[in-house]
């Protein structure tokens, strides 16, 4: 019995021993670069147009004050052709210093809270007709929280 727990107790220190290397390695292949939250957008047929308008007032009004109050790094949009019937045709990006900006924080929130406040005041009932609209002019296939990594 003590022979096994020794052989036990040996290949658990063994693999201790290991795992620096196995770690070290792996990151010794690449440095961590921003994280991007991604939002896959199928658009519906002929409604292009209409949802890039209402896109135009709301989300990138909203990232650009975002981006002016350093909550944000950057944001894009990717626009293509979808590659079967259920794929996406449509993706936002949201570009993020490092994972810690997902956490909860109630100041944060309050303060995006308060920027979106104040776009929908500033466009009154239209805000509200176009977030709605989205309903009937795309279909959300997806999102995902990616970081950039950069190989050595």
């Amino acid at each position: 019995m003590k022979k096994i727990i020794y052989t036990v107790t040996a290949g658990i220190l063994f693999s201790l021993l290991l795992a620096p290397s196995a770690i070290r390695a792996q990151s010794e292949l690449y440095t961590q670069g921003t994280v991007w939250e991604m939002t896959f957008v199928k658009i519906k047929a002929n409604m292009g147009e209409d949802y890039l308008k209402g896109l135009s007032k709301t989300w990138k009004a909203s990232m650009d004050l975002l981006v002016k109050e350093n909550m944000i790094k950057s944001y894009k949009i990717l626009m293509g052709s979808a590659s079967n019937r259920a794929d996406f045709d449509l993706l936002l990006m949201i570009e993020s210093e490092n994972l810690a900006s997902f956490d909860p924080d109630p100041v944060r929130d309050k303060k995006i809270a308060d920027l979106d406040k104040k776009i929908m005041d500033g466009m009154g009932e239209e805000y509200k007709k176009t977030i709605v609209n989205y309903e009937t002019l795309r279909e959300i296939t997806g999102n995902k929280i990616m970081r950039e990594i950069f190989l050595k």
